[in-house]
């Protein structure tokens, strides 16, 4: 067994360093929080009035997700590729990654899989997204007005991105869960094509189950908010981050979406992924934990802290 004051040490290490990037994680959000508006501000209203219309406004404001995509890609091929010690202790399975294994078929339904996210990902945000905006802007009409003046105040951007979390999170809980029912999980198990999640599952959507999942809740917490359209720019941003996070298949701790009260943690969508069962929420965990479906995850995860710390007390 491990001295004890070996173990404390270990631990110590432990708290420290979590605590390092968590602190780490929370001054990213307050960049985005607090020093992205007044960047913003001086060049918000001219650059959208080049805009045709506000429906040109909001196409061109949702075609930034295609950029937080590419650029979150950009700087994961590298640590998928790389396979560094300083980036592989946070991965969250246990199985090595399908492009390191030596079955060639694994290595082939890989890549197989990879090819189909690209072209479902260039469907929903190229065709489905583009018609969804559209229409919603024919039926809601001038109550989705981009509004570009009367810059909100750091407590309207607080209020506004507080609710839309809420609401949508509330929204997307119900959505997922339901999408579990067996009339539309035949839609849903597209996304449960992944197992062990890279960045591409985070748009492998089939685009009925886009519409129900992603869409409609989205829509949701836009439309009871109404936000001012630098709100909706950062609420975005937010929730795309959430979202690819979710899937990484890395658990970072200097992840800006993870470190506060109430987070849901990116091994519960993990274990959603792997086991298909329970964490029906993603960004927060406020519903897991109010309808008790984190239950399996929790039963999950305290026998395997048990496993490790007896084979731990072993050595």
């Amino acid at each position: 067994m491990r001295p004890a004051h070996s173990a404390l040490a270990s631990s110590a290490g432990r708290a420290w360093h979590l605590f390092f990037w968590r602190c780490v994680a929370a001054a990213q959000s307050a960049s985005w929080f607090f020093a992205l508006p007044p960047l913003c501000k001086p060049r918000w209203v001219h650059m959208w009035s080049l805009s045709p219309s506000p429906l040109a406004s909001q196409l061109l404001l949702n075609s930034l997700a295609i950029f937080y995509f590419l650029g979150y890609g950009i700087v994961m091929l590298p640590i998928y590729r790389g396979n560094h010690p300083c980036f592989e202790q946070y991965k969250i399975s246990d199985k090595p990654w399908a492009w390191h294994s030596k079955d060639q078929a694994v290595r082939d339904r890989f890549w197989a899989l990879s090819a189909r996210s690209v072209k479902l990902f260039a469907f929903n945000f190229g065709v489905l997204v583009p018609l969804l905006t559209a229409l919603k802007y024919a039926v809601l009409g001038d109550n989705m007005s981009f509004q570009t003046s009367d810059w909100p105040s750091y407590s309207t951007l607080m209020r506004d991105n507080v609710a839309m979390s809420l609401i949508h999170e509330f929204a997307f809980y119900w959505a997922h869960r339901l999408s579990h029912h067996p009339q539309l999980y035949r839609f849903h198990k597209v996304h449960h094509e992944y197992t062990q999640n890279t960045i591409l599952a985070a748009q492998h959507e089939h685009p009925i189950d886009y519409v129900i999942t992603i869409a409609a809740p989205a829509l949701l917490a836009v439309a009871v908010v109404a936000p001012h359209s630098f709100t909706l720019f950062q609420w975005i941003g937010w929730l795309i981050m959430a979202n690819i996070d979710d899937h990484v298949g890395y658990a970072f701790p200097w992840s800006p979406v993870r470190w506060f009260p109430l987070a849901a943690a990116t091994e519960q969508h993990e274990f959603h992924h792997s086991k298909n069962m329970g964490c029906f929420a993603s960004k927060l965990s406020i519903y897991d934990t109010l309808f008790k479906s984190e239950l399996p995850y929790l039963k999950w995860r305290a026998a395997r802290d048990a496993r490790a710390e007896k084979v731990g007390g072993d050595r």
